[in-house]
């Protein structure tokens, strides 16, 4: 019965992609050149080193849309998952700060090969999240692809390992609270830095009616990005911790709960 529900569940999906990409197929023309006037002007202005009237200082229009045309926005998807993370780790506060304490269990997790390979696979994955995360603005990417793919580490070691093994590792309720907290505030500072030179709120590059002059796009011979890479650096810290903290509340919340825990 389960089987079947899933297979038409499945159907159901595939019918309405369909549905979709045909309706967007035969939309009406003018719907059409709405959509492409918009990606001629991201395209033409976000990395148009002649005309800097709207540029973005960034070649990589994904990020730019993101962060510099409609960044509010992604200001707002940040607080909505900062306050759901929020919520779970109050559901499970005090099962956090009693097993955040923890050792890892003796004898615990997976076989010596498993693990092995879950140390090589860790150092792989930092390094790639945090490339990720800081090529945001050149190459896609960003802070949010960055913490997700971070986040895969920690969870490796819960499987190859135990939970308390990564909270030995430095990954306690506290310390991911904390960093957690530095990314948002590292957001709201670069956020809310222009309007100290009479700019606007997540002002980016020199825009007409604005004294900020924005953030540098060029040190030397180096490409910055103006503010996209401090941007994604905070958005990766933010995301990543907030993952951590997740896998150790669901995690400890079933051990206290009586649930099968994982290590």
């Amino acid at each position: 019965m389960r089987k079947a529900s899933y297979i038409a569940l499945a159907v159901v999906g595939c019918a309405a992609l369909t549905l979709v990409a045909v309706l967007g197929t035969f939309a009406s023309p003018n719907t059409l050149s709405r959509v492409r006037a918009l990606g001629e002007f991201i395209l033409y202005n976000t990395f148009n080193v002649f005309s800097k009237r709207w540029w973005a200082g960034s070649p990589e229009a994904v990020t730019a849309v993101l962060w510099d045309y409609r960044g509010l926005d992604t200001i707002f998807e940040t607080t909505v998952l900062y306050a759901a993370v929020a919520g779970c780790v109050v559901l499970g506060y005090t099962s956090l700060l009693k097993r955040g304490r923890g050792r890892d269990e003796a004898g615990g997790g997976l076989t010596v090969v498993v693990k092995a390979a879950t140390k090589i696979l860790f150092a792989l994955i930092l390094i790639t999240s945090v490339n990720v995360a800081l090529h945001g603005y050149i190459t896609p990417g960003g802070g949010f692809a960055g913490g997700s793919t971070f986040a895969i580490a920690p969870l490796l070691v819960i499987a190859a390992y135990s939970t308390e093994k990564v909270v030995r590792m430095g990954f306690r309720f506290l310390s991911s609270a904390v960093m957690r907290s530095a990314g948002l505030l590292a957001l709201a500072l670069v956020v809310l830095s222009p309007l100290i030179y009479y700019g606007f709120v997540l002002q980016n590059q020199l825009k007409p009616n604005s004294g900020f002059p924005g953030y540098p796009a060029f040190l030397g011979p180096l490409f910055l990005g103006g503010s996209l890479l401090y941007l994604n650096f905070a958005e990766f810290l933010v995301v990543g911790m907030e993952f951590v903290l997740v896998f150790l509340a669901f995690h400890f919340m079933d051990k206290l709960m009586g649930g099968e825990g994982s290590g």
